[in-house]
Formats: C-alpha cells, structure tokens, sequence
C-alpha cells in the first residue's frame, strides 16, 4: 500500500491557487452587449473590449445589430429572460419597454465609486433616470446628443456680404440668435448658379439652411427640435395634451416655410446626416447638426474644414417656457445592465471605460458628456476645430428637453409628431387639422393606458 503524505501549502502556493482560480473565472467570463451602430460601438468593438480582456481575462463581445431591429430584439431577449445580453442599448424613449428587466445601479455606483457628477444634470435626469423606476440609476449616458446650428463663418465675415445683409435687412450681419433671424439668414443666402458669393460665381446652386427632411425619422427628427423650442411638452403632469397650443401651428407654418424656400430638394431624402455633406462641399450656408456629424462638416478634403463656426440652436422667441436659447430633445443614448449573473462584471467593464478612461472613451468615440471632456485640454486640442465646438455643445446640453420615460412616449410623441408634421408640409392638412387629430390621438392612448 503507498500512503501519501499531506503537507500544509505555503502561503506562497495558496497564492499561487487563488492567482490561479480567480484567472480561470475571469476567462470564463463574457459579457456580451447589443450595441446600436456608430462610432463609439466600433471603439467599443476594436479597442476597449480587446484592451478590457487584456488586463482582466474578461472577454467583452459586442454585437452590433440594425438600428431598426434593436430595440424589440433586445425586447424579446429581455422578456423571455434568456440573458443572451448583459448590456443594452439605452434610449430613454425606449426604457418603459424594459424598466422590469434592468437592474438598479445605485449600489455598484457606490461600490465601484462611480462619479455621477460628472455628468450634467439634465444628461443625469434624462439618461440616467425614468419616472418608470423612480430614485433609481437605470443606466450610464455612452452617447446623449442634441443639435445645434452651424454656419459659414467666412461667408459671415466677408465684406461685400456684410454690407448686401445690413443693406436689405437693417442689421449687422451675424450668427441667428432667434428663429426670424435664421430665416433672414436662410433667404440671403439663398441663391441661383451664377450669382455671386463672396466675390465668387457660384457654380451650383446656394441653400440658405437645411436639416435631414426625408420620410418619417428624417423630417420628424428636423422639426421636434424646433417644436420643444416653442416651450410645449407633449403633455402636462395630468396627461393632458399641450400640442394643441397655437405656437405649434406656429412653429409647423414656420418650418414648412423655411423647409420648402431655402432648403435643397434632395434633402427630402435625408434620414440623419447625409446633408452634411453639401454643407462640406460649400453648398449651404447654415445647417442644422447633431454633433456626429462634425468629422463630416470638418472633413479635410471639403471647403468647410476651418470656416465652420458653432452656435446653440436660436430662440424661438415668445416660447412658452422662458427658454433663452434653442430647447431641442436630448437624443442618443446610454446603456442599461440586464438583471443577469454577469451583472456586476459589466458595471465594472463600464466604469473602466467611460471612467477609469474616460479621456481616451472621448477620442475613440467621439461622444463627449463628462465633464472632463469638455475640460480635457488634451481633447480640446486632438483636433483643431474642437476648441469651438466643444463648448458649444456643452453649452446646448444646458437646455434640452427630456423625455418622459413612458411606454408610449414612442406611439404618442414621436409617431405623432410625424404623423403631423408630415401632413403639414404636403399640405394634406392645415396645421389646426393636424393639431386636433393629433391631441385627440394622444388623449385616447393616455385613456386606454390607464394614465387619465
């Protein structure tokens, strides 16, 4: 019979052991998130998830899928409990849908040290927070944005163009502060091939302004930030509908006005940014951006790279609410954690990647909300046109709308903001029409979901 011999493990084994089991947990370990496409899920995908799985053996796999496919796919994963994602694309119009499948972050913000200050409050109380799940942290802002104005600075500041506008208008020529302004600028700019700017024919035809106008996310996305300007909200705190007031007829006639004048045809087939690009290529003199377009606006190889200037969204004037600037939506997103196994592992991917590196989450994403990117001198001079527009959009995040976080928030606002906008520019409907239908709509969701 061979008898063995039990030695007591040194400390320095033990050590070795638990190297050793806690590098086989964390190899065993994936996170998986269902990311929404653009920038910073390529940043996400090429360089944080790799460099995440060098340090710590925790792989990271982001799966980016269609934008129009996202959301309900992450519904049917959510609902039917399969945990096939730990993290999920955040948008707070989205987040009735899955308010019982996310877990509160309140506790890992603590624990882990999570700096929620570091964000403004109204990229906090709309990204980070849901009426649906109230005192809670429901989500991390990877990517809130909102528009602002851009515009030809050197045809702003050339001579014969400041005289011909101060000529026909009775005022300096100047980046619009209100929304008449803007049309001013729009029709001056406005102009024919063959006829000059700037002491130079124009080869190609000149618009005054534009914004993404196509069919249904592309119009209703260019008018809802003009129409949270105006001071309404959808909705009061009882559910009743505010859409009827005449300002937003108002604010319709106006859009249709400037739309239809000075902006050019093909616009009517732009979802998102695409009308950047004749914006770069010297083809419009103001524009309306959100900021994933800068690197279109400033690409190098266009006429607008150094003559672009950035301005918050302008003042409608006599709104509702006081606003002293442009009041768009706050768009983009963030991210949600699934109430799955592998929960507290991806808190701590996040707070590595948008804090523990949230300089470095700037340059690879090209999303800025933290403070730190908007003080970071090493962002500001990463390219040369951010020294200006960073502070702008700092600036446009001081004022935005925030979504209710309702399940219909979708069907009652976004839908029907298509729906009359829509009927407004082809002129199918007066804007009276279209308002009557439209709060009528809204009144009957709110009565059929129990909320009146």
């Amino acid at each position: 019979m061979i008898h063995y011999i039990l030695k007591p493990m040194s400390w320095l084994s033990a050590a070795a052991l638990i190297s050793m089991v806690g590098t086989v947990s964390a190899q065993d370990t994936t996170i998986r998130w269902a990311l929404h496409p653009g920038a910073e899920a390529d940043a996400v995908v090429d360089y944080f998830a790799p460099r995440y799985e060098e340090e710590t053996g925790i792989k990271v796999v982001g799966e980016i899928l269609p934008p129009d496919q996202l959301r309900d796919r992450m519904s049917i994963e959510a609902i039917g409990g399969t945990d096939r994602w730990d993290l999920g694309y955040h948008s707070p119009g989205w987040f009735g849908t899955f308010k019982d499948h996310v877990i509160d972050l309140t506790q890992l913000v603590e624990k882990h040290g999570f700096d929620v200050s570091a964000y403004p409050a109204l990229v906090q109380n709309s990204h980070m927070k849901s009426p649906a799940r109230p005192g809670e942290i429901i989500a991390l802002p990877t990517t809130p944005a909102a528009p602002m104005l851009i515009y030809r600075r050197d045809w702003f500041e050339h001579p014969d163009e400041m005289a011909a506008f101060e000529a026909k208008f009775g005022r300096a020529l100047a980046a619009p502060s209100t929304f008449a302004e803007l049309r001013d600028v729009a029709e001056f700019f406005t102009r024919d091939a063959g006829e000059t700017l700037a002491g130079k024919t124009l080869e190609r035809s000149l618009y005054g302004w534009s914004d993404a106008l196509g069919a249904g996310a592309g119009i209703t996305r260019s008018f809802i930030v003009m129409l949270y300007s105006t001071g309404v909200s959808g909705w009061d705190e009882n559910y009743e509908p505010d859409i009827d007031q005449p300002i937003v007829a108002e604010v319709a006639e106006y859009f249709v006005d400037l739309a239809q004048n000075f902006a050019p045809r093909e616009a009517q087939n732009w979802g998102f940014l695409e009308g950047l690009e004749m914006f770069r290529d010297g083809r419009m003199a103001t524009a309306t951006m959100w900021p994933q377009g800068v690197g279109t606006v400033e690409d190098p190889s266009g006429e607008a790279a150094g003559n672009t200037a950035y301005t918050p969204l302008p003042l409608w004037e006599n709104n509702l609410a006081g606003y002293t600037q442009g009041h768009p939506f706050l768009g983009g997103g963030g991210v949600f954690i699934f109430d799955t196994p592998n929960s507290e592992e991806a808190f701590k991917f996040l707070k590595w990647m948008l804090q523990d590196n949230e300089v470095e989450f700037g340059k690879r994403s090209l999303q800025f909300s933290r403070l730190s990117h908007f003080q970071s001198e090493e962002l500001r001079n990463l390219k040369p046109y951010y020294a200006d527009f960073l502070p702008t959009f700092e600036k446009v995040l001081e004022s935005v709308f925030i979504r209710q976080g309702i399940p219909e928030w979708g069907a009652v606002m976004w839908n029907g903001t298509t729906d009359f906008i829509t009927d407004v520019y082809s002129g199918d409907l007066t804007a009276a029409q279209a308002q009557e239908r439209w709060a009528a709509q809204m009144r009957e969701a709110f009565d059929a979901a129990g909320y009146r």
